[in-house]
């Protein structure tokens, strides 16, 4: 059995290509887990085990190991390279102590290091570099540790770089072993760092410098604390740099107890948290749920990072969030797709239990009923929207529920039908995130999916007041039917609703029918006669009418007061309103202007911008319709590196072409309707 020191808990991060899963790949077979080294180009990775991924040869979700070496036990997290699958790296963060940025040599430090970078920073991670394909040709390593270092900032130290690139690349400069004016330049720049870890150390080094015995016994605190980012090289393939990469994380790296504890609050809803649970395997349970897999087989496997306490396999914990008590029927640890039984999990370890139904994503678990709440996890917002179809029949009662599943391990997935046209809509991260998730849905569930644009919803409303009548007569044999109405109409400001004004004296209708005319009202504005969608913020005022003593019935004086109503809203200058979307569009600061041109196209108002670091957070209002298509130009006019978040705003008057536009296709459809 393990102790919580020899933990090393890690998450591999990067961009697409960056050489992530061939690192993981590469560990593993030093590690002895693999008998072979496998890549994922032919489809030996021990990862990548989603046929999806397999595929698009790309790491669609995080997938966990856990390697032994030396008296060390490294859960190893390989996450998703694409910017669109950053949930599952944001969850895996909250899991480990270490992240591990992979940067290749040959593209240098991405959009989407960047992004990961801050992502691991909001985590309170330590970070490491691992240095990938220095091996290739044309490679400046010197404007490569540059470019990292304009990056990152100068806590970046090497600890070991390769001694020259393409096929001058033999071996490794090593810091720990190695001597040399470079080597020695960055010793010393180690021992710096290190050193303004703690104000006791900084005193020394000024003083006598620091001994070996001083980095062994400082290091693991100065990288939790960020004063120091060491970066290492390594070419996966040809297994140069494996060996001193893992020595450095079994002698360096963060445990759990050198990165201290985690901070936490006894309050449902909380603004800070006072709190800290720290990795005590004797103290009260407490467990963090960072990743949640359904599948039809298997069932629901809940992935934990315990932070307090021993959990034994046949334990109980309490779920905050529901006060729910759970009775444990097993623990597992997974080794990739494969997972191994294990008798109890201790502060550190990366556990899964599968068949509990209702853990979420970010929930608590405690031993004692502890009401303990962790920081929430933050993920980015959807930005694109599909409304979509089972496409047989059969498919309708499954959509729901499956959707669902893959919606609780994913929080960048929003699943829900629009409340004002009934359809059901899918958003996710861009198009490429749907695809993937439709290809699931039809994997694991055979559900197969028809998609198209959601519905906009429109509303209408008027400009102008105006009079409207109608004389509802009809006589065929016997009793007949009759009513008159006399409406008034006026607008009201936008968003005050609708008014129903009783303004009929002298008993010109009997009190019974005034309710019914109303009613008639409501039914016809729930659709305008312009685009068929509800009308919004008008005042009618019924002010007179006349009825018949035997055929005036509430039917009657219903269908009155909806035609009296028609008929004073087309005189009353009618409009269509369209839904206004507020946005939030982050960009680097050399992608301003052509965003800021962008925006008129999509009928967009800029209404400010504000800058952090290199990036300009442009501030605009855009009407829905065009900012469910915004997605694709901004990642063309930024190379992927742009992303926007939005929520809603207001409605609109839409612009004279666009209504005229919208109510030619609402006649067509009417059109086609009749046809059929």
């Amino acid at each position: 059995m393990h102790k919580v020191e020899d933990i090393r808990n890690l998450a591999i991060l990067g961009s697409g290509h960056s050489g992530k899963t061939a690192l993981l790949d590469a560990l593993a077979f030093a590690t002895k887990v693999a008998a072979r080294h496998g890549k994922s180009t032919d489809g030996t990775s021990i990862s990548d085990s989603e046929p999806e991924e397999r595929e698009r040869d790309h790491t669609l979700t995080s997938h966990i190991f856990h390697f032994p070496h030396s008296s060390r036990v490294l859960h190893v997290i390989d996450t998703a390279g694409h910017a669109d699958f950053i949930a599952d790296s944001v969850g895996s963060l909250r899991a480990v102590e270490t992240a591990i940025l992979v940067v290749d040599a040959a593209h240098g430090v991405t959009f989407n290091t960047r992004r990961l970078w801050s992502e691991a920073e909001r985590a309170g991670s330590a970070r490491m570099i691992v240095l990938t394909k220095s091996d290739h040709e044309n490679i400046d390593l010197d404007a490569v540790l540059a470019d990292i270092r304009k990056s990152f900032g100068d806590k970046v130290v090497p600890i070991t770089f390769a001694n020259g690139s393409g096929s001058q690349c033999t071996g490794l400069i090593n810091i720990r072993t190695d001597s040399g004016d470079q080597v020695d330049e960055w010793r010393a720049l180690l021992d710096e760092r290190v050193a303004e870890s703690n104000d006791e150390l900084m005193e020394r080094f000024f003083e006598e410098g620091l001994k070996p015995e001083d980095l062994k016994k400082h290091l693991p605190t100065a990288m939790a604390k960020g004063t120091v980012v060491p970066l290492l090289a390594v070419n996966p393939p040809s297994m140069l740099g494996v060996a001193p990469l893992l020595d450095f994380i079994a002698d360096y790296c963060p445990s759990p107890k050198d990165a201290g504890g985690r901070p936490a609050s006894v309050d449902d809803d909380p603004t800070e948290y006072p709190l800290t649970v720290t990795p005590d395997a004797d103290g009260p349970f407490c467990g963090l749920v960072f990743k949640i897999v359904s599948d039809p087989f298997v069932g629901k496997m809940s992935h934990i990072r315990v932070l307090r306490g021993t959990l034994p396999a046949d334990g109980t914990f309490t779920i905050v969030r529901t006060g729910e008590k759970v009775k444990l029927h097993g623990l597992l640890k997974m080794q990739g797709a494969d997972t191994v039984n294990i008798d109890a999990a201790i502060p550190g370890d990366l556990i899964a239990i599968a068949k509990i139904e209702h853990l979420q994503l970010s929930d608590t678990i405690t031993a004692d009923n502890a009401k303990l709440h962790l920081r929430p996890f933050r993920y980015p917002t959807p930005m694109v929207a599909v409304a979509l179809e089972p496409k047989s029949r059969n498919d309708e009662q499954k959509i729901g529920p499956s959707l669902e599943k893959l919606a609780a391990e994913d929080p960048t997935l929003h699943v829900g039908r629009d409340v004002n046209t009934g359809e059901l809509v899918v958003e996710g991260l861009s198009q490429l995130h749907l695809d993937v998730v439709f290809a699931k849905l039809k994997r694991r569930y055979k559900v197969e999916v028809t998609t198209h644009e959601p519905s906009v919803p429109y509303r209408e409303t008027i400009m102008a007041g105006s009079e409207g009548h109608h004389r509802h007569k009809k006589q065929s044999g016997g009793k007949g039917q009759f009513g008159e109405v006399f409406l008034r109409v006026k607008a009201r400001e936008r968003g005050a609703g609708f008014e129903f004004v009783d303004g009929v004296v002298g008993g010109r209708i009997p009190r019974q029918f005034i309710p019914e005319v109303e009613k008639g009202v409501v039914a016809q504005m729930k659709a305008g006669p312009l685009s068929g969608c509800p009308v919004v913020d008008v005042q009618v005022e019924l002010h007179d009418g006349k009825f018949h003593d035997v055929d005036s019935d509430a039917l009657s004086f219903q269908l009155a007061g909806g035609r009296a109503f028609l008929d004073a809203f087309e005189k009353s200058k009618p409009i269509i309103l369209e839904p206004m979307m507020k946005l939030e569009i982050r960009v680097p600061s050399r992608f301003v202007g052509d965003i800021s041109s962008s925006l008129s196209s999509h009928r967009a108002r800029m209404t400010g911008m504000d800058a952090d670091g290199d990036d300009q957070i442009v501030h605009c209002t855009m009407p829905l319709k065009e900012a469910r298509g915004y997605q694709t130009q901004l990642r063309s006019i930024t190379a992927g590196e742009g992303s926007f978040t939005m929520e809603y705003s207001h409605y609109d008057p839409v612009p004279p072409n666009i209504q005229q536009e919208i109510v030619a296709a609402r006649a067509r459809d009417k059109e086609a309707g009749h046809h059929h």
